[in-house]
């Protein structure tokens, strides 16, 4: 059995990509939260993008309207990878494209998302039937 908690990579992304063990890490808000170094750890990152070690990418999306906001959700992704797996970067962004065109986020395109974040496929299983089994709902 997996501990799920035990498996997540957040706040753990850097020493995770450090170690060879996360080739991809994303945060994201809606911008006008941003910039916020607890919600996208900017200057974390750096000095590894700088130096070449890792790349780094940005893209805006519209998530649709928010009744809190009063106006569409214009939510900003901040992406950095491992530069021999920069290739995830498009990859991920891609799949959040059709994630908010998609009626709903399925199972299918969770399980994408996982692998390109760099989950096992041990872990992988155990997020999604938490999150998608019928007793979750």
């Amino acid at each position: 059995m997996i501990d799920l908690a035990a498996a997540n990579h957040t706040n753990r992304e850097l020493e995770l990509m450090l170690d060879g063990r996360k080739p991809l890490a994303v945060f994201c808000d809606e911008i006008s939260v941003l910039p916020h170094e607890e919600i996208i750890p900017e200057e974390r990152f750096r000095f590894y993008v700088e130096s070449g070690l890792f790349v780094r990418d940005e893209a805006i999306f519209n998530a649709g309207f928010h009744a809190g906001l009063g106006r569409d959700a214009m939510v900003k992704y901040v992406l950095f990878a491992t530069k021999d797996e920069a290739w995830r970067i498009p990859a991920f962004l891609l799949s959040r494209k059709v994630s908010m065109r998609a009626p709903r986020h399925t199972e299918e395109l969770e399980r994408i998302e996982s692998a390109l974040l760099g989950y096992t496929d041990e872990e992988t299983d155990a997020w999604c039937d938490h999150v998608f089994s019928k007793h979750a709902v």
